[in-house]
């Protein structure tokens, strides 16, 4: 069986340098562009912390159709190679995350753990759990507003317990083949990556 880094595919827009430069490794953070912040947010909370933060990380597919499919719109499919040390999970079933069922259970979670009459309050008590929906909270800064907040404090455990997301990812040992065709892959590489021509 290939190596996992043999099997990592991706799309994007072609130029002229896309398989000559060293692709470097993203140090500041991107908001999700499929998956809600809320939710983007309930999931950076409880990501274990040996796993690669998903708003630093590369997405990629194990097949190439599938990179074609999810990829950049009039893409061209790229082998990603490491140039060195890297961090990848692999998501179970779902090729993409946007469509893992939390996407819309933990939103429903929580607005029945606040209580939905919370949206028709005056804006100073919107304000304290519409922070929740804030693009790229941290750890620090969820700890922070759960501990701030008395109703927040009183939901926190069972919010927390709900947070299944990462049950379904797999951490990939360099030594490892990829355990599924069809599981979205997303990656840190701190010594950055090239994109290959398939052949």
């Amino acid at each position: 069986m290939p190596e996992a880094n043999s099997q990592i595919y991706r799309s994007v827009k072609e130029k002229t340098d896309t398989t000559t430069t060293l692709h470097e490794y993203r140090k500041t953070m991107r908001p999700p562009g499929h998956v809600p912040y809320v939710v983007d947010n309930l999931w950076e909370w409880k990501r274990p912390k040996n796993y690669p933060c998903r708003r630093r990380s590369v997405f990629a597919s194990p097949q190439a159709s599938l990179a074609k499919e999810l990829g950049s719109e009039n893409g061209t499919v790229f082998r990603v190679e490491f140039k060195g040390e890297y961090n990848l999970c692999q998501v179970k079933k779902y090729k993409d995350s946007k469509f893992h069922p939390e996407c819309n259970t933990l939103k429903k979670l929580l607005f029945d753990l606040l209580g939905k009459d919370w949206v028709n309050t005056e804006l100073n008590e919107k304000e304290e759990f519409g922070r929740l929906w804030m693009p790229c909270l941290t750890r620090n800064q969820m700890n922070y507003l759960f501990g701030e907040n008395e109703k927040l404090r009183k939901i926190r455990e069972n919010l927390y317990n709900a947070i299944k997301y990462w049950e379904d990812v797999i951490l990939i040992r360099k030594d490892m083949s990829l355990p599924y065709n069809d599981g979205e892959l997303f990656f840190e590489a701190v010594n950055g990556y090239y994109l290959r021509a398939l052949k």
